[in-house]
């Protein structure tokens, strides 16, 4: 009956259904797949304390969890799910105020306050707090939106919705920082939004929606926006997109043309808006369920799109969002059974009581009566069903959204079933249900038998009280100042057919506890076994923590799926670039295999590691010297092997990637100054640097020294003469570090020799060079990626003789007469930056 739409006819009274038009309505989740041995369990739970401790056994072999893919950016995968339901009702005499249940100490996720309790229990620090706040959050919800401010409540995503867009993500992170006792600090990206949290004396950029954070060259203080804007690096050389996206560095360079706002004033807090509190009353006879299956509805503010045209911001749903975002949608019961057989009881639980015969359910003679119930939820309402059984004479049922404006929803004529679907009345686009009053009217020889409202509920998977595999211990609380009656249902399903894969049984390489040679090498490990004949081990996943307790990774380069990386199909992983850990670190892993049923075995057991690498290069600076020249100085890093040599590269390209070989670098369309010339340019047609670009090498040279002369007359070492340099330390075994931070040399600065004989007659030529910055790729007012900040030359003369001319950037002329001329050129870049060049021109 849940989709019916039209006039029926039932028990021989006339069923007015509204049209079934809630704010999204689609197919219901497909029936679970059983196997024959599958065994279906229930556990009830009777409760009359305010505080109820109680355990349930599950017996099975696989829990959700275990075929739960890893949550990530984009919609999650869940498998086999065997919880079916979890009921909790008030089969008592009296309201229970505030009840809820947690699972294994989790769950009390009712107030953004319990919320931050709760992801950042066991932090001491606020450096500790604010990464615990970031990885709760990223592990709790996916990518997508209502597209207005429901998404933007912390409380109601987590329990309700269970995504966000980035937009939402930075305003629910910040209120979680904030309730942890955090200040906070939007920032300034295209096209995307983030927030910072400030700890240790400055602000870090952790990125919930794309699971983002960079670390600095010292792999360990999580950078803030401004240094990800100044250096790119710290994002190309960071996996973006978590864990579910495979590894692609032109896709990391993406993600870090997303910042480029360089403006020295960064101030505003996102946030505000988490107001909503999972708290409510049951009423005797009224019933929360939730449920690990859908009926196909949802509330969104969004619009539909129209038939063959692109989807846009502000269109769609869930299922616009792909098919596993419509698979993760969860729909839950809110049921309110009025207790009519008792009078004292169910009175109590109606807003109006208008002309009820005393001691009856029956109008009094001669007159009309009137009953008004309120349904009030936390969780959005999408969908409502209310049924009358009456004897006697018809009833009428009206709706109202606030108890002012009515409706008729339904009129029966005959004794029997009055009901209505009234979903096109529920949650409808931009205004989210979570209370609305109805109204039942008859007059004569009426006697009401039974009233119920069968409302579904909108919730979110991951907030769901969720039994594992074991002896979970639940909590049941409420608020009820005086007696109660609850009892609590859970269902689910065992199934012993399917075994977890067995863990990894050790560490291949390295040895558990042995110290490595470089930075970068594969871990490897013993392969998994699959249990059962039909199933094989499928993927792995391997994570790299420098906390012995394991509790987050080093960094998103170091939590992969081997199947979304180069090693796919193997028991091992390569660490992706070189310098991403430190030496002498210890460094704790741990590996777990996925089967061909999309089961998740247990972790292994902890292995850990040390490099044996140099450090990272200190306090790299340019120099100018007296002669015109610019030396770049370092300091070797007291931490790791002694240097016996150093790298020095270069590149005209702010926040450059150091490399020996050729590489790839994202430009876009290539260097733009407007929209004009950016829409104008749609195919690459004969510019080299558009799209995806090959880029030669980099490295200057290898030097014993802790210097090095890279820019001015008569330098022509490979990739002199240029705007950043980086530099790599090296020791006896080879092993290098990561790149430095870049040193920046100053610009304009003319770089070249000048020609300073002439002679009669003949044609002088002199075509001066400096130092200019191609910029860094970034994206312009929406995602609009190209280089857009190059600087560009202006030369002039501004003294000489009357035979001299700066014509395109070359100075030339034909003297006519000998002598000794001064002359003076000026360069200017487009950052109202300029130098000049003095110099006397001899003329035989």
């Amino acid at each position: 009956m849940r989709h019916m739409v039209g006039w029926l006819v039932i028990a021989g009274a006339m069923m007015v259904v509204g049209l079934a038009t809630a704010s999204v309505q689609g197919p219901a989740s497909k029936e679970r797949e059983l196997l024959p041995t599958d065994v279906r369990q229930r556990h009830v739970e009777k409760i009359t304390d305010a505080k109820h401790d109680y355990v349930v056994p599950f017996r099975g072999a696989i829990d959700g969890v275990m075929t739960r893919m890893p949550i990530s950016y984009a919609a999650f995968k869940q498998g086999f799910q065997p919880n079916l339901w979890v009921r909790m009702e008030n089969v008592g005499d009296t309201d229970v105020l505030n009840p809820w249940l947690t699972v294994n100490g989790i769950g009390d996720w009712r107030t953004v306050e319990k919320i931050a309790a709760e992801a950042t229990r066991g932090c001491v620090t606020e450096a500790e707090k604010a990464r615990a706040l970031w990885e709760w959050e990223r592990a709790h919800r996916f990518h997508a939106c209502t597209w207005d401010n429901e998404s933007s409540d912390a409380v109601k995503v987590h329990n309700v919705y269970g995504y966000t867009l980035c937009g939402n993500d930075a305003q629910i992170l910040s209120d979680m920082w904030r309730a942890a006792g955090l200040k906070t600090r939007r920032g300034y990206p295209v096209g995307h939004c983030v927030a910072e949290a400030w700890y240790d004396g400055e602000f870090h950029l952790l990125d919930g929606d794309e699971h983002v954070i960079c670390l600095r060259r010292d792999n360990q203080t999580i950078a803030s926006e401004a240094e990800v804007v100044r250096d790119h690096d710290l994002m190309k050389r960071t996996h973006t997109y978590s864990i579910g996206s495979p590894e692609n560095e032109l896709l990391d360079q993406f993600s870090s043309s997303l910042y480029g706002y360089e403006g020295t004033e960064r101030k505003g807090e996102h946030g505000g808006l988490t107001r909503h509190k999972m708290f409510f009353a049951l009423r005797p006879g009224e019933a929360l369920e939730w449920r690990f299956d859908h009926v196909g509805k949802e509330y969104t503010y969004g619009t539909d799109p129209e038939p063959g045209k692109p989807v846009v911001d502000g269109m769609g749903n869930l299922k616009t969002w792909g098919g596993l975002a419509y698979e993760d949608l969860r729909n839950g019961k809110w049921v309110y059974r009025v207790p009519l057989e008792k009078p004292s009881v169910w009175r109590k639980g109606a807003q109006v009581v208008e002309n009820v015969a005393e001691g009856t359910v029956c109008p009094v003679e001669g007159k009309t009566m009137r009953l008004v119930w309120k349904m009030q939820s936390p969780y959005v309402f999408v969908g409502t069903t209310l049924k009358c059984r009456h004897e006697g004479g018809p009833v009428r049922l009206s709706f109202s959204p606030d108890g002012k404006a009515w409706e008729k929803v339904a009129e029966g004529s005959e004794s029997g079933f009055t009901s209505a679907t009234i979903d096109r009345l529920i949650s409808t686009r931009g205004k989210p249900t979570y209370e609305y009053y109805v109204a039942l009217e008859a007059e004569g020889p009426v006697t009401l038998q039974s009233v119920e409202f069968d409302n579904d509920v909108q919730m979110s998977l991951l907030g769901m009280p969720e039994l594992v595999v074991g002896d979970n211990k639940l909590q049941y609380t409420d608020e009820t100042p005086g007696p109660r009656e609850v009892r609590v249902t859970h269902a689910w399903l065992e199934r012993t057919d399917w075994q977890p894969p067995k863990a990894p049984a050790g560490a291949v390489f390295p040895a558990d506890g042995a110290t490595v040679e470089g930075t970068k090498f594969a871990l490897r490990w013993e392969p998994a076994e699959a249990m059962g004949e039909e199933s094989k081990i499928a993927d792995y996943q391997v994570q790299v923590c420098e906390r012995p307790d394991l509790r987050w990774v080093l960094s998103p380069n170091f939590d992969k799926r081997v199947s979304l990386t180069p090693s796919k199909g193997k028991a091992e992983w390569m660490i992706p670039f070189t310098g991403l850990l430190n030496p002498g670190t210890t460094y704790y892993w741990r590996v777990r295999a996925l089967d061909g049923h999309g089961v998740w075995g247990a972790w292994s057991k902890r292995f850990s590691f040390k490099c044996e690498a140099p450090g990272v290069p200190l306090n790299v600076q340019a120099k100018a010297q007296q002669d015109g020249t610019v030396e770049v100085a370092w300091e070797a890093n007291p931490e790791g092997r002694a240097p016996v040599a150093y790298k020095v590269y270069g590149s005209n390209e702010q926040g450059f990637t150091a490399s020996d070989v050729e590489y790839v670098v994202a430009a876009g369309r290539g260097f733009c100054d407007t929209m004009e010339e950016y829409k104008a340019k749609d195919k690459k047609g004969d510019d080299p640097f558009y799209g995806s670009v090959k880029t030669p090498s980099n490295l200057v040279t290898k030097t014993d020294q802790t210097r090095l002369l890279v820019a001015g007359p008569g330098v022509d070492l490979p990739n002199a003469n240029q705007a950043f340099y980086r530099v790599v330390a090296v020791d006896a075994k080879g092993n290098e570090s990561g790149a430095s931070d870049y040193a920046a040399l100053p610009r304009p600065m003319v770089y070249t020799k000048a020609v300073t004989e002439a002679k009669v007659g003949e044609a002088y030529r002199y075509a001066p060079q400096a130092l200019y910055s191609i910029g860094h790729y970034t994206c312009n007012g929406s995602y609009n990626a190209a280089y857009w900040h190059r600087e560009k030359l202006t030369w002039t003369l501004e003294k000489g003789p009357q035979w001299l001319k700066m014509e395109s950037g070359v100075l030339q002329g034909t003297p006519g007469a000998a002598g000794e001329y001064e002359v003076v050129v000026k360069v200017a870049n487009n950052k109202s930056q300029e130098v000049r060049q003095g110099f006397m021109v001899r003329v035989r």
